[in-house]
């Protein structure tokens, strides 16, 4: 083994939770070396829409909008399932508090910028819920400066060219061709500059942030092994590059912010038993950081937890992946379980429950179970259509209701009864059963923008099995207020930090925000974590 490479801090990753991490750290005076398992800088927030919410955040208040760290934690008091006060009280404080001030640190000390995205909290009837601005959505950045980095930052499934508010302007998702004709003079402009957006600008933003302030990054660098002293005090990390390890010592801490564990068959099977499709993150998320801090005796917590959504396939890297868009909220498209029944309002915007097995709607949902349109809804949303044939099979089509009962095993009667009954319902336009469209404010707009109901009634019809696709597994190592590894016993784990999915979300599956469920908090994170172990005396 060579010689040990001594830094004041290491962080292991380097999504946005450990760019911010590191660029704290940094900023504070720390000598930083990050380390990428992979050649790709930037994880699952380099693919995602970077989409960020942070309660009484800067821009907000600037705009003249109101709210306060006491109507956040009301409203984060308010979404958070049931039990998890007890022990997850401290840490919401400590998101709240903290994340406008991360939010100051990043726009003051690196290039990500952001603007506020026209999205409501999705459970507005609730406690301190805010009809715009938490959730802010990246602005384009130029990586020219990043120099021979920017080819590294990974890319996405989705388009990583156009803003999230030009995208909405668009109609991106219904139509994206005549989005990109629209954009195209803007596209070229961007592509030429290495300008992007989204995910991918967070990163750049975030990574020149890094490179300004001195830290270094090595990549294709895989940490296999934490280092503890007598104490148990994690001191380093050995990690094999170019298939030799290599010795990192810490002197002041290590930052673990690896990502989830999604990709290990074995973990998904015990905590996810028969339930995801596809997979939307990078297949190195394998949940390398989450074993390690086990292996030297950290506490887990929330294992059952994740980002989920039903999604179409995609190739990405040569794999199968899923595609981050939703797919099942059409007004010509509906939930049936095993005996062909409806069993929810389709629009529903916590519908991730009835996917996983042990929440409580899951466990009792007959399987399998399946969305029932028509060709329409497929053409209109031509996505799918698009990316069907990526695993045949998973879209099921026939020319008749008795057809589409025998390939799918549900009954004819019943799933004809069904059909018939919601298209009475559609003509009516009112949601007897299940209230579609007015049970929530959420699905109030949503039936605005898109109508609440239309018949299902022009074959071929069309079925996909209602299977959850994991964008992140959101449990993990079991943290304090300060961001701190624990055992389970409760003592802390000196020298050893963790930010994003390796952590244990202490908000978990039930989200307070439509989309940019991770970012925000998970940057705070490595925020909070940065400070943390920089004033600790070991």
């Amino acid at each position: 083994m060579s010689e040990a490479i001594e830094r004041d801090v290491i962080v292991v990753g380097s999504g946005a939770a450990a760019l911010v991490s590191a660029l704290r750290c940094a900023a504070l005076g720390a000598s930083v070396t990050i380390l990428e398992k992979t050649g790709k800088i930037g994880g699952t927030s380099a693919m995602s829409g970077g989409m960020t919410w942070i309660p009484a955040n800067r821009l907000m208040l600037e705009a003249g909008l109101q709210d306060s760290e006491t109507e956040a934690l009301d409203y984060i008091r308010a979404t958070a399932p049931d039990g998890w006060a007890a022990s997850e009280e401290p840490l919401w404080e400590a998101q709240v508090a903290n994340g406008p001030r991360m939010l100051d640190f990043i726009l003051e000390n690196s290039a990500a910028r952001f603007e506020i995205a026209d999205v409501p909290d999705p459970h507005m009837a609730l406690p301190g819920a805010k009809e715009r601005g938490r959730l802010l959505a990246p602005t384009e950045v130029s990586g020219r400066e990043l120099g021979a980095y920017f080819k590294h930052i990974r890319r996405s499934t989705i388009p990583q060219d156009l803003t999230y508010n030009e995208s909405v302007i668009a109609n991106m998702t219904r139509h994206p061709i005549r989005a990109y004709l629209r954009y195209s003079g803007t596209v070229v402009r961007r592509w030429l500059t290495r300008t992007r957006s989204k995910g991918n600008s967070l990163v750049i933003g975030l990574l020149r942030g890094c490179l300004a302030k001195g830290c270094g990054i090595e990549l294709n660098a895989r940490v296999a092994e934490l280092l503890t002293d007598g104490n148990g005090s994690v001191v380093g990390v050995v990690a094999e590059v170019a298939g030799q390890p290599i010795t990192y010592k810490a002197r002041k801490g290590v930052v673990l912010a690896t990502g989830g564990f999604e990709w290990d068959s074995e973990l998904l099977d015990t905590h996810f038993p028969g339930n995801a499709e596809f997979l939307s993150s990078p297949s190195t998320n394998t949940g390398d950081g989450l074993k390690m801090a086990m292996r030297i005796g950290a506490a887990t917590a929330h294992m059952n937890q994740a980002n989920i959504m039903l999604q179409p396939p995609v190739y990405y890297e040569k794999m199968l992946h899923g595609l981050p868009l939703r797919i099942h909220a059409e007004p010509d498209a509906i939930f049936v379980d095993a005996e062909g029944k409806r069993f929810t309002s389709e629009y529903e915007f916590n519908i991730a429950d009835w996917t996983v097995r042990d929440t409580e709607r899951g466990s009792r949902l007959r399987r399998p179970a399946w969305l029932i349109t028509h060709w329409p809804m497929v053409k209109r949303a031509w996505l799918i259509k698009w990316y069907m044939n990526n695993k045949p099979g998973w879209l099921i089509t026939a020319s008749s209701l008795d057809e589409l009962a025998t390939k799918t095993g549900l009954p004819a009667t019943q799933l004809k009864q069904t059909v018939a009954r919601f298209n009475d319902l559609a003509a009516t336009g009112v949601d007897d059963d299940f209230h579609r469209g007015t049970a929530s404010d959420y699905e109030m707009r949503l039936a605005a923008s898109i109508g609440a109901m239309a018949p299902i009634q022009t074959a071929p019809f069309v079925a996909f099995e209602m299977r959850p696709s994991i964008l992140g597994t959101k449990g993990g190592i079991r943290t304090n207020a300060s961001g701190q590894a624990m055992r389970a016993d409760g003592t802390l784990i000196s020298g050893l930090y963790c930010a994003g999915n390796v952590m244990a979300n202490p908000t978990g599956m039930r989200t307070p925000s439509q989309v940019g469920t991770t970012l925000g908090a998970y940057m705070t994170w490595g925020f909070i974590g940065a400070n943390a172990l920089l004033s600790n005396n070991r």
